[in-house]
């Protein structure tokens, strides 16, 4: 009989504490670390020799909207091959329970103006086995998967719930304040994580299916707060709320939720800026007097390479639709209404008028700097304007960005595709913001926008850009980021460093064969119907372990399927006790 299931052997540790490298082996048993040291005579059903290579613990990311991915992607692609082996769903206050079976299309079409997640998409490959909170969580434990689950409780979904479409113009009732607050308790119960919400007010692409504001981003901030005080007496859960993008939002509702509820608060989202160099250091000082206050809160960040590739005819969204004159655009239902919409003089006029390029730097960048990258599929770039930065082409024209966009829309049927800068292009800003001990490395965002974006390989590019290039972070400091630091805020005590008896998930890798294409995201037809999205060319991890089971080897997926769904370690039940 072996002595373990699994001897990764001869690597170099980084165990994801932060303490120095160190050699030696690692043994697996029943999913946990069971042995780190000198294993040279042991047996195992498996056993890897690393020599030459990093043994890490498996990356952790906090925010991901694959609440429907997870149903026809066991692997979250393109977070199981990069090294994430935990994923946090459920955030910003978007999801699909409780949902009764008419509101269905409601919630999947809420989703898809939102987060960008295609209704077509999410109504072939959605199984709608559950209405409240905990039969979804029962879905998703039965649910094959590469990698492990959390979720957070979405308040838009319960405000529906409760209120049907009054969410949207009125306060709730004492009654139905009261059976808000049974189903967070309830949700909890089932292992929910905390509360998610997003409190943007007008100024974000989080839109409802009319174009009008989530009832989350308008409603009375009392409510929030009163809602909240569940976790606050219940001494459990955290609490994401999404009041900031960039240089825009208001923190205060942050800053109230830490106050009335005592609980975490998981603030979203830092970032840096180009045009406000200081900006993130003006986060950090608020976030260090929030801690100086006797406040637990973290912010995470979005300041990565990541970028958008925008195109008018097949998107459901774009970052634009934080102008609520883009929206006008978004939402025509034919191209024919958006070439109309596109000739309007009034729209060019008000598009112009509104646009600010600061509020887009944090998601999709300003105008001036996409760059066209097809006139459109199969058609022949007459024009020479492949390779163009918009800005430069409306110098040349003698046009604004805005009246050049739309020009370019018309000139090329509203074919013409532009790749967005970076949403970070200075590292040391990065570096800097990230020495916070209280800020997270990331926020991928996985699993939404995928139309235009790809963002589960955040932790590789973070790899090489701030560890390998630059060499701001030693790799003992990036898998804390990565791993050990995003696991306790979420309350996961047993997962995120490789120490005896904590769970064995776990990447194994060589830090020069990491990759990330800056070029183009590539075009996949994997989604259900055969409906494509884009993915970014990343990867090179050696091997992907998650509860102990190799998920990735030498970038190959394997069959195994060990991902749990997780809840806070307090109420996780142990994988025997979980339905097959």
């Amino acid at each position: 009989m072996s002595d373990f299931d699994l001897i990764i052997a001869n690597g170099l540790i980084v165990d994801g504490t932060g303490f120095p490298r160190f050699h030696a082996d690692v043994g697996v048993r029943g999913g946990t670390i069971a042995k780190v040291g000198d294993l040279g005579k042991a047996g195992a059903r498996r056993r890897i020799d690393a020599a030459g290579l990093i043994v890490a613990p498996g990356h952790v990311d906090t925010h991901t909207h694959y609440d429907a991915q997870i149903f026809w992607d066991p692997t979250c692609s393109n977070a199981g091959e990069n090294g994430i082996t935990t994923v946090v769903a459920g955030n910003c206050g978007f999801g699909f329970a409780p949902c009764r079976p008419n509101d269905r299309d409601r919630y999947m079409r809420l989703m898809e103006t939102t987060e960008q997640v295609p209704h077509g998409q999410m109504k072939l490959g959605l199984p709608w086995s559950w209405e409240t909170f905990p039969e979804l969580v029962e879905a998703l434990r039965r649910t094959p998967k590469a990698v492990n689950m959390m979720m957070f409780m979405p308040l838009n979904a319960m405000l529906f719930y409760v209120m049907g479409e009054d969410a949207k113009h009125r306060r709730p009732t004492a009654e139905e304040m009261r059976r808000l607050k049974a189903l967070l308790h309830e949700a909890m119960d089932a292992g929910a994580c905390g509360l998610s919400l997003s409190y943007m007010g007008t100024v974000n692409n989080h839109v409802d299916v009319d174009g009008s504001p989530v009832p989350t981003d308008v409603m009375s901030v009392e409510d929030i707060y009163e809602l909240a005080t569940v976790l606050r007496d219940r001494r459990d859960g955290i609490i994401q709320v999404i009041s900031q993008i960039g240089p825009v939002g208001d923190r205060t509702v942050s800053e109230g939720l830490a106050r009335t509820t005592n609980r975490p608060i998981l603030h979203n989202v830092f970032s840096v800026s180009e045009f406000t160099p200081d900006l993130h250091k003006k986060s950090m000082r608020w976030l260090t007097e929030m801690t100086e206050e006797g406040h637990e809160v973290y912010a995470a960040t979005v300041v990565t390479r990541a970028w958008n590739e925008t195109e008018l005819f097949e998107s459901p969204g774009c970052s634009l639709d934080a102008l609520d004159v883009y929206r006008e655009l978004t939402f025509c239902s034919t191209a024919d209404e958006k070439r109309a919409k596109l000739r309007d003089p009034d729209f060019r006029r008000r598009f112009n008028e509104s646009y600010d390029p600061v509020m887009f730097e944090a998601t999709a960048g300003a105008l001036e700097e996409y760059t066209i990258i097809s006139a459109g599929p199969g058609r022949e770039d007459t024009g020479g304007l492949v390779g163009r930065r918009l800005g430069d082409l409306a110098a040349q024209r003698g046009k604004t960005p805005v009246d050049t966009f739309i020009d370019l829309a018309l000139e090329t049927d509203l074919r013409v595709e532009f790749k967005t800068p970076g949403i970070a292009i200075d590292p040391r800003k990065v570096a800097e913001l990230l020495s916070h001990p209280n800020v997270l490395a990331g926020a991928s965002d996985g699993g939404a926008h995928t139309k235009n974006f790809s963002g589960g390989h955040w932790t590789t590019d973070l790899m090489i850009w701030l560890a390998r290039e630059n060499k701001f972070f030693t790799l003992e400091e990036m898998h804390f980021r990565l791993a050990y630091q995003p696991a306790r805020v979420m309350g996961l005590h047993d997962r995120g460093a490789l120490l005896e008896g904590m769970a064995a998930d776990i990447i194994v890798y060589d830090l020069d064969e990491l990759y990330f294409s800056l070029d183009r995201l590539d075009v996949v037809r994997d989604q259900p119907g055969g409906d494509f999205r884009r993915k970014a060319r990343a990867g090179g991890y050696g091997y992907v372990v998650v509860n102990g089971e190799i998920t990735f080897e030498a970038e190959a997926r394997t069959q195994a399927m060990p991902g749990l769904y997780l809840a806070p370690s307090a109420l996780q039940p142990r994988p025997d006790r979980i339905a097959a």
